[in-house]
């Protein structure tokens, strides 16, 4: 595995992982000084692990002889499990076996957090977690995270109707546009650009369509998804999916693009699950109420991909935890624009989830809670 650190190591500082998933290529080489400065400072040893998804030699060991994806050998290679591991060797590397690290993620790499907690979080002193995503949660609550058709006009649900029914070989991507729109507006914007799009949609407007798989970065997508760095996302994108229960809410009259989109970049997967080849993923909720650790989750009320109550009902698998709601999407705009996010962050690593320092920066960001 390889990993660097944002600064030279210094023994006596406590160490952060920033943690990234399959499906985020935001820890690269190079970059971790920058990603230091920006979320940490100088305080802590800040190591980033790029992911088995991001390395060569791990991605020939999932393609056949022809360099096509090999589905089984990708789920050995990339599954949760592995990359787990690879956290846990990188900890053991760097501060010996019995040595303690403090732990950092978003969104997948949140849940990748998560996952690592229920598997080795003895090790871990402090963990924060933006935007954690649990489909084990969402299914055993029946959650459905994709309010995309309930929240439609009845002239917005015909309009979307009438223009996949006339491109149905264009469904996969115009719901992949529709998805990834969710990223690029705040919740007060949303509603009006969702309805320009599906207006746009509905009457063949080509020139909008194509303004939109552009600015929302599908077609880069695509094309990702089309390389060999698409095979450890397809993984991942079934760990979201199969345990989730999302396949039982899809093939009716209501759209859910979030839902739709996740099964499509799963499906290989799926197929394979469904054949029994590959074993359904799995998640020890047990091993978190036994741990010391101190846990921080931000949480979105209107984040379309990481329910908030479902990350409600994580936080009360901890002992040790801190919740902060914030009147906020997936992308935590509002917070990030006030410096709220790395003030919780610097400040949650160095005093603790219990500090009076850290109340105070809660305090201050009261006008960003999310209130009933």
């Amino acid at each position: 595995m390889y990993y660097e650190l944002g600064a030279p190591f210094e023994p006596s500082k406590p160490t952060i992982f920033i943690v990234a998933d399959a499906q985020q290529f935001y820890v690269r080489r190079g970059q971790i000084a920058s990603l230091q400065n920006a979320l940490f400072g100088g305080a802590f040893n800040v190591v980033g692990i790029v992911g088995r998804g991001a390395t060569p030699e791990f991605i020939r060991h999932a393609q056949d002889a022809h360099g096509k994806p090999d589905w089984l050998a990708a789920w050995n290679v990339f599954n949760s499990n592995q990359w787990i591991e690879d956290i846990d060797t990188v900890r053991r590397d760097l501060l010996g076996a019995d040595g303690k690290v403090m732990l950092y993620g978003r969104s997948g790499g949140a849940f990748l957090v998560h996952q690592y907690l229920a598997r080795h979080g003895e090790h871990v002193t402090r963990a924060f977690t933006q935007a954690p995503l649990n489909p084990f949660l969402i299914r055993e609550l029946r959650l459905n995270s994709d309010h995309f058709w309930e929240q439609l006009t009845e002239t917005d649900r015909a309009l979307l109707k009438k223009a996949l029914a006339s491109r149905p070989q264009e469904r996969e991507t115009i719901l992949r546009t529709l998805q990834r729109q969710n990223f690029f507006h705040d919740p007060a914007k949303l509603p009006a650009a969702r309805s320009a799009l599906i207006e746009a949609l509905a009457e063949g407007n080509a020139a909008a369509y194509a303004a939109a798989r552009r600015d929302y970065q599908v077609d880069a997508i695509d094309r990702l998804m089309d390389s060999p760095a698409g095979i450890a996302i397809a993984v991942r994108m079934f760990e979201f999916f199969q345990p989730s229960g999302a396949s039982e809410r899809l093939g009716g009259e209501a759209v859910c693009p979030d839902l739709e989109n996740q099964y499509n970049l799963a499906h290989p997967l799926v197929s394979l699950f469904e054949a029994g080849k590959i074993p359904m993923p799995t998640f020890d909720f047990d091993k978190l109420h036994r741990l010391d650790t101190e846990v921080f989750l931000l949480a979105g009320r209107f984040d379309h991909t990481a329910d908030y109550r479902s990350v409600i009902a994580l936080a009360a698998h901890y002992p040790h935890q801190t919740l902060f709601m914030a009147a906020d999407n997936h992308a935590f705009g509002d917070l990030d624009k006030a410096g709220v996010t790395v003030r919780l962050q610097r400040t949650f690593f160095a005093q603790g989830g219990g500090s009076k320092a850290l109340h105070e920066v809660m305090r201050d960001a009261g006008s960003l809670w999310w209130r009933e």
